[in-house]
């Protein structure tokens, strides 16, 4: 099962499942951390640790000084609180670029 993003790159839903629960919990209500993200991100095989890490890298480029973000990031109940009208400006797309900038490093 796949879902469009705005890029109109194809990314697995599951990709973003992973993401949505940065510290294993969607109820999360503090920021996660770039190593929360990493290990959620290669927990179900999902992405290498290498593209894991580059992935949070840009994330945290993005949004690391913002607790608001991080913290709703962690929180989200569906991709869609993350780009809908209540979401974080942008989140799509640059999520979308991070995945296909860090694809294949091993």
């Amino acid at each position: 099962m796949t879902f469009r993003v705005r890029t109109k790159s194809l990314v697995p839903v599951f990709v973003l499942v992973t993401v949505l629960g940065l510290t294993g919990s969607a109820c999360s209500e503090g920021p996660g951390t770039e190593e929360d993200l990493i290990s959620s991100l290669t927990r179900d095989d999902v992405f290498s640790e290498g593209e894991a890490g580059c992935i949070a890298d840009i994330v945290f480029d993005e949004w690391g000084n913002d607790d608001d973000a991080l913290a709703q990031i962690s929180s989200a109940a569906s991709y869609e609180d993350l780009i809908g009208p209540d979401g974080i400006d942008g989140f799509g797309d640059i999520f979308a670029t991070a995945v296909k900038t860090c694809a294949n490093l091993g």
